[in-house]
C-alpha cells in the first residue's frame, strides 16, 4: 500500500446516537483535548475534543469505531464538521475524512486499518471558527496480526524431528517478525505446556511463512500453536494445530539400514507412510520434473518407479500460498484419499486400491460445502469438472490429496489436483505422467501401506523443497 495512507478509509458511516453513546461508554482512552496545543485567538473560547476508539486493538483485516465529543467548558457544540485523518508513521497523513457532530456534540466513524501495518493513528481536527477555537486529538489502533493454525503430522516417533510450519499476515520483512511455537501434551485432562520452540520467518508473495523442525519428547498426544510478538501488545495466538500422536519408540521403521541414503530418509515428515509417491521439480515454476514411488522395506526405502512428469501450465508453487484455477501445482505432503479411478468398467490386473468407474453422472466438485473436492455422482450440472469430459486422461487417475480428504480442506486453494495420464500439453494444476508409466503406478499402490503423495523442489534449503515436507 502506499505510505502516504491516501486510502486509509475504506468505509466510514453513521451510527445512531444510541450506539454513538453506547461506544463512547466503552471506548478506550478517550482524553479530551484543549485547544492548547493550536493556535487560539483571545476573543474565541476554548474547545475540548475527545477520540478513542473501540477496540483500540483489531484483528487482522478487522474494523474499529472512533468516537468523540466536541464541546466547550460548559456546552456541546452541535452540527459542525470535523475532519478525520489516518497516519502509519506521525508524519504522512492520508487525505482528510468529514465527520459531524450531533445535537450532543458526538461524533463516530467506523474504519479499517490499514493490513500492511501493526499501528494505526487517527487523528480528528476541528478547525475552529470565529467563535470557537480550534481543537485535535489522537489516538493510537494497533492491528493484531493472523496466523494460521501449524501444520504437523498426524503421527510421530519420540524423539523423532520432523517439519512445522503455517502463514502470518500480513507479510513481515525476513528476520524481524518473532514466532514461536508451544507445544501441549494432553495429561489428566488437560493440555499442558512442555516445551516453546523458535521458528524462523521467510518471505512470501503476500504473506510470511514461519517453520520450525523440532522433536516431541515423551510419547502421548500433543497439540501445537504458534505465537507472534509475544508480551506485546499486538501478541497473536494461532488456532490450535491437530492431534499429534507420539509413539514410544523412535519414528518407526528405523530408517536407511543399508547407508544408502534416499530421499524419503531425508525428507522432515512421511505422515507415517509405508509407501510414497515423490514428485520434485527444480525450482518453483518448474512445469516438468520426475515422478517416483518408493516403498519401505525391511528397514530401507526401495525406489519401484522413476518416470517423467510433467506439472501445471505455471508451475509448481507452494500449496500454502495456491488458490483455485491458478493453472499452478502445489507443493507439500498428503495422504492419498484411498481410491483410483478411471474410464474402464475394471481396473488393470493387479491394482489393489478401490476402484471407482468413471460415468456420464461423475463430477469432481468444486462447490462449497461438504462435498466440496469429492467424487459426487449426479445428474445435474455442478460447479467442478465432469469427469467424462477427459477421457484420455482420466484413463486412469487418482487424487493427490492436495487439499482433500483426509487432509486439511480449505474452500478456494483449489480442487481435483490428481495424478494422470499425459495429455496433449500441460495439465491445469495436475500431475501427469505417460499411460504406461500411469498403469505401472496404479498396479503398485497398496492401501495396506497407508500411502501418501510429496511435491516440492530439489532446490536445497528453501522453504518448498522436498526435504521440507
Amino acid at each position: 500500500m502506499d505510505t502516504s495512507g491516501a486510502r486509509w478509509f475504506t468505509r466510514i458511516r453513521w451510527l445512531p446516537r444510541a450506539l454513538v453513546a453506547l461506544s463512547c461508554v466503552a471506548a478506550i482512552g478517550a482524553v479530551p483535548t484543549p485547544a492548547g496545543a493550536m493556535q487560539q485567538d483571545a476573543s474565541q473560547e476554548a474547545t475540548y475534543l475527545s477520540l478513542s476508539a473501540t477496540p483500540a486493538l483489531v484483528d487482522y483485516g478487522g474494523s474499529t469505531t472512533l468516537a468523540g465529543q466536541l464541546s466547550t467548558a460548559s456546552d456541546p457544540v452541535a452540527g459542525v464538521t470535523l475532519d478525520l485523518a489516518s497516519s502509519t508513521d506521525g508524519t504522512n497523513w492520508s487525505e482528510p475524512t468529514e465527520v459531524a457532530t450531533d445535537t450532543a456534540g458526538q461524533f463516530a466513524a467506523q474504519v479499517t486499518p490499514d493490513v500492511a501495518h501493526s499501528r494505526t493513528l487517527y487523528r480528528v481536527t476541528f478547525a475552529g471558527s470565529a467563535a470557537l477555537a480550534p481543537a485535535e486529538a489522537q489516538i493510537a489502533v494497533d492491528s493484531r496480526p493472523d496466523l494460521s493454525a501449524p501444520l504437523v503430522p498426524s503421527s510421530v516417533g519420540c524423539k523423532s524431528s520432523f517439519g512445522v510450519s503455517g502463514l502470518l499476515r500480513p507479510k513481515q520483512t525476513a528476520g524481524q517478525a518473532l514466532v514461536s511455537l508451544a507445544c501441549y501434551r494432553r495429561e489428566n485432562g488437560l493440555w499442558v505446556l512442555r516445551q516453546t520452540v523458535n521458528a524462523s520467518v521467510t518471505d512470501q508473495t503476500d504473506a510470511s511463512r514461519y517453520a520450525a523442525s523440532l522433536s516431541l519428547p515423551s510419547a502421548g498426544t500433543w497439540r501445537l500453536r504458534a505465537v507472534s510478538a509475544k508480551g506485546t501488545p499486538t501478541e497473536t495466538w494461532s488456532p490450535w494445530s491437530r492431534k499429534v500422536v507420539v509413539t514410544a519408540g523412535l519414528d518407526a521403521p528405523i530408517w536407511n539400514r543399508d547407508g544408502v541414503t534416499t530421499v524419503p530418509e531425508r525428507m522432515a515428515s512421511r505422515l507415517d507412510a509405508r509407501q510414497l509417491i515423490v514428485v520434485t521439480g527444480p525450482a518453483l515454476g518448474s512445469r516438468d520434473g520426475t515422478l517416483r514411488l518408493y516403498d519401505y522395506r525391511n528397514g530401507d526405502w526401495v525406489r519401484k518407479l522413476d518416470v517423467r512428469a510433467r506439472f501445471g501450465s505455471r508451475g509448481l508453487i507452494d500449496g500454502l500460498l495456491r488458490h483455485a484455477d491458478s493453472f499452478t501445482t502445489p507443493t507439500g505432503i498428503w495422504r492419498l484419499p484411498g481410491f483410483v479411478f478411471g474410464t474402464h468398467t475394471k481396473p488393470p490386473v493387479g491394482v489393489r486400491m478401490a476402484y471407482r468407474q468413471i460415468t456420464q453422472y461423475s463430477w469432481w466438485s468444486s462447490e462449497p460445502g461438504a462435498t466440496y473436492n469429492t467424487w459426487v455422482e449426479t445428474a445435474r450440472i455442478i460447479d467442478g469438472e465432469h469427469l467424462a469430459d477427459y477421457p484420455v486422461q482420466y484413463e486412469f487417475a487418482f487424487s493427490s490429496g492436495y487439499n482433500a480428504r483426509p487432509n486439511p480442506s480449505v474452500y478456494g486453494r483449489g480442487a481435483g489436483i490428481f495424478v494422470h495420464v499425459f495429455g496433449r500439453a500441460y495439465t491445469a494444476g495436475c500431475v501427469s505422467v505417460s499411460r504406461p508409466d500411469m498403469i505401472l503406478l496404479v498396479r503398485s499402490l497398496d492401501p495396506a501401506k497407508r500411502p501418501a503423495c510429496a511435491i516440492g523442489t530439489t532446490r536445497s534449503g528453501t522453504r518448498t523443497c522436498i526435504f521440507a515436507y
